[in-house]
């Protein structure tokens, strides 16, 4: 798809904006994108929920500045920044502040079910 702003590149940004019920479409190349400040890579709705979360919850766990996982290096700031821990250890290491995220995020539940079928009755 050609970009509806230059019409001369291949577009690589696809935006769908609608307000009061109008529906607009436009398709960007690089460049064009760049020159209307909209980003090539768009947040990750998980990432920016997680962080949203961590953000509320990080109050409650006075968290030392240099705290980072033995394992990867990865600090509870990287986690607020980003939305992902760095390895397996990372889960072990932020147990506690991780705790009050996970009603959150699996619905209530501590523990992750994953998306299996519930049996009929």
């Amino acid at each position: 798809m050609i970009c509806t702003s230059c019409k001369k590149a291949e577009a690589v940004v696809f935006i769908k904006h609608i307000a009061d019920n109008q529906v607009s479409q436009s398709a960007l190349c690089a460049a064009c994108a760049a020159k209307a400040h909209v980003p090539l890579n768009p947040v990750n709705p998980m990432a920016a929920f997680l962080q949203l979360a961590a953000k509320a919850a990080a109050p409650r766990v006075r968290v030392p500045a240099a705290a980072s996982c033995p394992g990867c290096g990865t600090s509870w700031a990287d986690f607020r920044e980003s939305g992902r821990l760095g390895c397996a250890r990372c889960y072990d290491h932020f147990a506690a502040l991780l705790r009050p995220l996970l009603p959150r995020v699996h619905a209530g539940a501590t523990v992750h079910r994953g998306k299996t079928p519930r049996p009929r009755a």
